[in-house]
């Protein structure tokens, strides 16, 4: 990976809705070499998509929480089941395997409290193998996740 890809990745990492005559200037590439690179990195997996970044407060989602999750067991089945159960609940925007004292770490945004009840109930809860749930609640986001900064 060279400077112009690296400069490929920021820019659509900032906007990935400019035309590929856009990025090419801004990146100062042809138009034709720019959509080669980019194709190129889609390919090779650098680049895994596209997708708008939603407010969730503007669509009502004003609860942000992190749920620690430790499981009875840390076997490969344990674990597999629990990482499987995790992919059918949409009401789970991500799972992250964990070292330190909690095995996984969830992240849920909910409208309000009623609603994030209605997730433990229906969801969280019915998680397999979890011995303990702890539960931290985001008061305000400081920093918003704006895409990597690419090394090089």
């Amino acid at each position: 990976m060279d400077r112009a890809d690296r400069a490929i990745m920021t820019a659509l990492q900032a906007d990935s809705s400019r035309s590929i005559a856009d990025l090419a200037a801004l990146v100062n590439l042809s138009p034709s070499a720019c959509h080669r690179r980019t194709r190129a990195l889609e390919e090779e997996g650098l680049i895994l998509g596209y997708a708008a970044r939603v407010d969730p407060r503007r669509i009502g989602l004003t609860v942000e929480v992190f749920v620690e999750i430790t499981l009875t067991s840390q076997s490969r089945e344990a674990m597999d089941r629990f990482e499987r159960a995790v992919g059918d609940f949409d009401d789970i925007l991500e799972c992250h395997l964990m070292s330190g004292s909690a095995d996984y770490q969830l992240r849920v945004a909910a409208l309000d409290l009623d609603h994030y009840d209605r997730i433990h109930r229906d969801c969280l809860a019915r998680l397999p193998g979890v011995s303990a749930m702890r539960t931290s609640f985001s008061l305000r986001r400081i920093k918003r996740f704006e895409g990597y900064s690419v090394p090089g």
